[in-house]
């Protein structure tokens, strides 16, 4: 897919399901992951710096089950909230991120917001913290 805001298509991807998007997307993606993947990179002439720049909206990956996400800019703010199994790779969360998460892998390549993990009581964050 290319194109902005499909975060609607984006959501409930189940066990071998692959999503592509070129481009960005809004709140909720792959709300409730259950086994499927989603990459998300910026579209390919993009003039700005995906490390730099939210690329998904808010409350990405809640609820996730299992799955992986790759997505290749920051995410909004409350990043993985509820996961209990996904894997997700990501340049930078905003703030909440990895809230209440009980399992699962979260890797954070760049920055990440205030309120990191509260209340998080399972499940392995990696941040690289320059």
């Amino acid at each position: 897919m290319e194109k902005g805001g499909w975060s609607i298509l984006l959501r409930f991807p189940c066990k071998g399901a692959t999503v592509r998007l070129e481009g960005d997307a809004n709140d909720y993606v792959g709300k409730c992951l259950s086994g499927g993947k989603i990459i998300i990179k910026p579209w390919e002439n993009a003039k700005y710096k995906s490390e730099d720049n939210v690329i998904i909206g808010n409350v990405a990956l809640y609820g996730a089950t299992s799955g992986t996400a790759f997505i290749r800019g920051i995410g909004g703010e409350r990043f993985a909230v509820r996961n209990s199994g996904a894997t997700a790779i990501i340049e930078g969360v905003g703030d909440h991120g990895c809230e209440y998460m009980t399992g699962g892998l979260v890797i954070i390549l760049k920055n990440f917001g205030r309120n990191f993990a509260a209340a998080m009581s399972g499940g392995i964050a990696y941040v690289f913290d320059q």
